[in-house]
C-alpha cells in the first residue's frame, strides 16, 4: 500500500462491494477536481469489488481489502493510513473502525447514504446503539428524503443530514461519451437501424423468463440481436445450458470480438462494459426486479435517452423508478408476458416511444451534481478545528 506522504490530507474511502466502488470512482474524480491537496485510498470487502476497483479507479489511488473490525487490526490499519478523513459510503457501518478512527482524529463522512425499510426495522432495534455511532459523523449524505427521516429516527443528529441525491447517476452521465455507440456498434456487428435488446444486471431466473420475450419480438423484429450482462459472471456457464437446452446458440461477448458475431443473443463475460452498451440498445430491460434483489442503476440506459422496463422489485432504486415515471419515461412489469406487451406496443407507436426517450434524457440530466455536493461537504468541513463529538465510548 503505497501513500503519497507530500499531500497533507489523507481520504480513506470504503466501498463495500462493487456497487460502491462505481461510487467511489465518481467521488475520487471530484476529490481530484475540488481537493488536490488529498491523497485518496479505498477499502473494499470482496475479491469482486477488489477486481472492479483495479480496472475502474485511478492507479494512483491503492485499494485493499477493508479490515477485520477488531480493535486491533483497526488501529494497526490506522496507525498506517493516518486518515484525515474517513469516508463510508452508502450504509457499510462498521462500529470500531468508526469509533477508532475518530479516535484517531479523523473526520467522517457518510456519503450517497441509504437506509432501506428492512435495513431500518434491524437498526431500529438496536437505536440506542446507532445513536452513539451515528453521532461520530460530521455529516451523512442521503439519497431521498425516507432515507433523511429513517437516519433521523435511528438518531442521527438532524443538522449533520443532507439530502444530495445518488453519485452513481453521476457515474451514468459520465460514461455517456458520444464516440461510444459507435465503438460497440462496430464490436457487435450491428448496424445503425439495426434492433438491439439490452438485459442488464439479469440474476439467476430472469434469463429463462426472458426467453419468451425474445421469440415473441423476433417474429417482429427479425433481426433482433439481443445482449445479455449477468450481474454475476459465475453464472455463464449455466446461461449457456439453458440456451442451449432451448435450441438457442449463444456467443461470449469476448469471441464476438476475436471472431465477428455469428449468433443474436450474445452474453457479456467481461465486467464494466454494461454501461457502454447501454449506448447501443434499443430496448432495455433491467434485471435483479422481475426476480427479488432489489433491482438495479437504470439511469445507467436512460443517460442515453433510452426508456427503462424493469420488473416490481426495484427497492434499492426506488429513487430512480419515480423519476422515471414521472417524466414516463420508466415502464414497471409485473411479469414476462407484460414487458412483451408494452415493447410490441412501443414498436407500433415509434412516435411515443421517442417521447419516452427524451424522457429518459431529461431525469438522467437532472441528476448532475451530486458528487460535486457531497465532495463540497468534506471541503467545507476539513479545515474546521472543532471535532464533532461520539458519544459512545472508544476505548
Amino acid at each position: 500500500m503505497q501513500l503519497d506522504e507530500e499531500k497533507p490530507v489523507r481520504i480513506w474511502l470504503h466501498a463495500a462491494s462493487v456497487g460502491e466502488i462505481q461510487v467511489a470512482k465518481v467521488l475520487i474524480a471530484e476529490i481530484k477536481r475540488q481537493l488536490p491537496e488529498a491523497s485518496i485510498i479505498v477499502s473494499t470487502g470482496n475479491r469482486h469489488g477488489l477486481a472492479v476497483a483495479a480496472q475502474v479507479l485511478p492507479e494512483d489511488v491503492p485499494c485493499f481489502f477493508a479490515p477485520l473490525d477488531l480493535i486491533g487490526i483497526v488501529n494497526r490499519t490506522l496507525e498506517t493510513i493516518r486518515p484525515t478523513i474517513y469516508v463510508c459510503l452508502e450504509t457499510e457501518l462498521w462500529p470500531n473502525i468508526i469509533r477508532q478512527a475518530q479516535h484517531h482524529g479523523a473526520k467522517l463522512f457518510l456519503l450517497n447514504g441509504r437506509l432501506s425499510k428492512n435495513s431500518f426495522a434491524g437498526y431500529r432495534k438496536i437505536k440506542s446503539f446507532m445513536h452513539d455511532l451515528l453521532s461520530c459523523f460530521t455529516k451523512i449524505s442521503v439519497i431521498q428524503g425516507d432515507d433523511a427521516k429513517r437516519f433521523r429516527a435511528l438518531g442521527a443528529d438532524p443538522a449533520s443530514i443532507r439530502i444530495l441525491g445518488n453519485a452513481k447517476y453521476d457515474q451514468a452521465i459520465m460514461q455517456a461519451e458520444p464516440n461510444m455507440a459507435g465503438r460497440y456498434r462496430q464490436m457487435l456487428n450491428v448496424h445503425p437501424q439495426q434492433p438491439v435488446l439490452v438485459t442488464g444486471s439479469t440474476h439467476t431466473g430472469e434469463e429463462a423468463m426472458l426467453i419468451e420475450v425474445f421469440r415473441s419480438l423476433q417474429q417482429r423484429l427479425p433481426d433482433l440481436v439481443w445482449v445479455i450482462a449477468p450481474r454475476h459472471l459465475r453464472r455463464l456457464t449455466e446461461i449457456e445450458k439453458l440456451f442451449a437446452d432451448q435450441g438457442i446458440a449463444t456467443m461470449r461477448l469476448r469471441q464476438v470480438q476475436e471472431q465477428g458475431r455469428s449468433t443474436d443473443v450474445v452474453l457479456v463475460d467481461t465486467m464494466g462494459e454494461l454501461a457502454g452498451l447501454y449506448s447501443v440498445a434499443t430496448y432495455v430491460f433491467c434485471g435483479g426486479s422481475l426476480v427479488d434483489r432489489g433491482g438495479h442503476n437504470v439511469l445507467e440506459a436512460a443517460a442515453w435517452g433510452t426508456p427503462v422496463f424493469y420488473g416490481p422489485h426495484m427497492a434499492d432504486f426506488s429513487d430512480a423508478k419515480a423519476l422515471l415515471e414521472a417524466e414516463n419515461a420508466g415502464f414497471c412489469v409485473k411479469n414476462p408476458r407484460e414487458l412483451t406487451r408494452l415493447l410490441l406496443y412501443f414498436i407500433e407507436k415509434p412516435e411515443e416511444y421517442a417521447v419516452a426517450g427524451r424522457g429518459a434524457l431529461k431525469v438522467a440530466g437532472r441528476q448532475q451534481g451530486s458528487a460535486q455536493k457531497q465532495v463540497a461537504l468534506i471541503k467545507e468541513d476539513l479545515h474546521s478545528v472543532t471535532h464533532s463529538s461520539c458519544a459512545h465510548s472508544t476505548t
